[in-house]
């Protein structure tokens, strides 16, 4: 009977982080090693093992069939480990809840409200992680995740919060007389953009079915980031597009007007999505139904 050898582990997490990032020195840069390091184990694993795991391509690694087998071998081990860990956790009664949102999703709608769900819920923690521009985001290192568009995760119990409204806002001192502006006078503003991949559009669809044509903006008038888009309306710097529940309390304390009253209401909105990881915590599930439940 053959008595099967055991594997250093260093040399699992050498090969799942390579196979994962098809690239030695990203390994390393993950595992905190020198890439030299990286390939190394790889060699060992592959000699005892007696195949090869990887092409050294270039730019990028390629997985053998023989390495596409361990990977998938890997992560289900993987996968496993991290059920078990969350479910220990569980047990432990000290139940943490991760959110994943969008900073000004969490800055202007998220964080004012949290005091209400600690008041309510007590026992359970919570802890609120933003995502922006984070090319590395991944929803199962989370517990519950807020997305925005026409629908919440793929395949995971979702709840709608609030669907969406867009307004144009600017700075109070650009009304002549306080007084909203018509469609017309509104198209010959200077218009700021979002230009993220969600709202790059807005000033369109704003406009939809409308007889007002926005030509293309110039770069100084598009922003990446929504926090600085939001400073740059409040400074006057142009009108802007805002979001219903989003921007309530700026119209209501006179910070940000109506720039003119028509809105416009889409098949978008916002959803609180629950992961696997998050399914197996009883907080989470209170966490979706009270979300659900906000104006």
């Amino acid at each position: 009977m053959m008595v099967s050898r055991r594997i250093p582990l260093h040399q699992i997490n050498a090969f799942e982080a390579a196979a994962r990032c098809l690239s030695f020195s990203r390994a390393a840069q993950e595992l905190n090693v020198q890439q030299p390091a990286v390939s190394r184990h790889i060699a060992a694993l592959e000699a005892d093992l007696g195949v090869t795991l990887f092409l050294r391509s270039k730019p990028r690694l390629t997985l053998t069939e023989e390495g596409r087998i361990l990977a998938g071998a890997v992560a289900s081990g993987f996968d496993a480990i991290r059920e078990g860990l969350e479910t220990l956790r569980a047990r432990s009664g000290d139940e943490t809840i991760i959110v994943s949102a969008s900073i000004g999703f969490t800055s202007l709608y998220l964080l004012p409200r949290l005091a209400g769900f600690q008041a309510t819920f007590p026992d359970i923690k919570l802890q609120v992680i933003t995502r922006d521009q984070n090319a590395d985001f991944d929803p199962r290192k989370c517990d519950a995740v807020i997305l925005f568009g026409e629908d919440g995760l793929a395949g995971a119990e979702s709840q709608l919060i609030f669907k969406e409204t867009m307004v144009a806002v600017c700075h109070p001192g650009l009304l002549r007389d306080g007084a909203p502006m018509d469609l017309p006078s509104l198209g010959r503003q200077k218009l700021l953009h979002l230009n993220s991949s969600d709202h790059s559009n807005d000033w369109n669809r704003f406009f939809q079915e409308t007889e007002v044509v926005i030509p293309k903006p110039p770069a100084h008038d598009s922003y990446l980031s929504y926090m600085v888009y939001l400073r740059a309306i409040q400074n006057g710097l142009g009108v802007g597009i805002g979001w219903r529940h989003i921007l309530d309390e700026f119209l209501a304390n006179g910070t940000l007007a109506l720039a003119c009253e028509h809105e416009c209401k889409t098949n978008r909105g916002y959803y609180c999505s629950m992961t696997r990881a998050g399914a197996r915590k009883a907080g989470t599930t209170y966490f979706l139904d009270w979300i659900g439940r906000l104006e």
